[in-house]
């Protein structure tokens, strides 16, 4: 009788277990039975390369701002000065940074114009009344 062919065999040496439910490693897509389903038991190689990095690459980034000693784990860089800064001062604000532009007042010249109004209107003598189609003057 033919043997089907259902399940896979687990990819340790010492163990080529047939399993019907194999687990696929997510790191080094390798297939493995129960028993070795875990990185740590079939020592992923994935895993140690992972490792290695992990442990040579814990860079902090200090902030550039005078007197602080925050750091990040990530760079937090200024587009304008490109300088690393902490979570506090990471606005231009905060950190004062050298290329930060004053904002313009907006409508100037419209908020100079309605002052002018204003002040000629202050100055006018106060008007009369309106006089339209229905005051008593015009009746008569």
């Amino acid at each position: 009788m033919a043997e089907l062919n259902i399940g896979k065999h687990c990819e340790i040496e010492s163990c080529k277990q047939k399993d019907f439910l194999p687990f696929v490693c997510s790191s080094c897509s390798g297939v493995f039975c129960l028993e070795h389903r875990s990185r740590d038991s079939h020592s992923c190689p994935e895993v140690l390369v992972k490792k290695e990095i992990g442990s040579g690459g814990s860079k902090s980034y200090p902030c550039s701002y005078e007197d602080c000693k925050g750091k990040e784990l990530l760079p937090v860089i200024c587009p304008h000065c490109e300088k690393h800064f902490c979570l506090t001062h990471r606005h231009q604000d905060d950190h004062k940074c050298e290329k930060l532009e004053i904002p313009k007042p907006r409508m100037a010249a419209t908020q100079e114009l309605v002052q002018k109004i204003v002040e000629s209107k202050k100055n006018a003598p106060p008007s009369k009344g309106r006089k339209g189609a229905k005051n008593a003057a015009t009746i008569i």
